[in-house]
């Protein structure tokens, strides 16, 4: 089988997207990026007639059914949700903040409910939002390029 390269800001930008009820494939041979919902995945699996689905929705579900019958190893499972923890993240990128008093203040933000809105909005507040967003760009895209060297996968260059 040959491989065809996928486009490593596709990847990322599944990641940052990380919706619940979706699961992400990587055709291998073509280096498209898929993502399903889980309805269209149920259907696959019920052997659902596709007449019960609107038009837009059957090239999916078509699509989900290849997914669950490839033996051939042609689709990657790229639904890393698990595996991505954003609030990590946001730990490792306190610890990288030498003020003490803005450290503080990022720490005290990710504790409890609302932890993502308090942390941007300190962000925001202490002018280092876009530090912030260089910082999880940065490892967003050394976690994609590590699971894809892991999985065989090439990345556009």
């Amino acid at each position: 089988m040959i491989k065809k390269p996928v486009s490593l800001d596709e990847l990322v930008g599944e990641i940052e997207i990380d919706l619940d009820d979706t699961f992400t494939y990587i055709d291998v041979t073509t280096g498209e990026v898929i993502t399903l919902t889980r309805e269209e995945f149920q259907a696959a699996e019920d052997e659902q007639p596709l007449e019960d689905f609107p038009e837009w929705q059957r090239a999916n579900i078509e699509r989900a059914c290849c997914i669950l019958e490839d033996e051939q190893g042609k689709f990657a499972d790229f639904t890393l949700r698990n595996d991505y923890n954003e609030y990590e993240l946001m730990e490792e990128f306190i610890r990288t903040v030498e003020d003490d008093n803005i450290n503080e203040a990022l720490s005290a933000a990710i504790t409890g409910n609302g932890a993502f809105r308090r942390f941007k909005d300190q962000t925001i507040e202490f002018g280092m939002d876009k530090q912030w967003y260089a910082y999880k760009e940065k490892k967003i895209k050394e976690f994609v390029i590590e699971w894809c060297v892991e999985h065989d996968i090439e990345l556009k260059k």
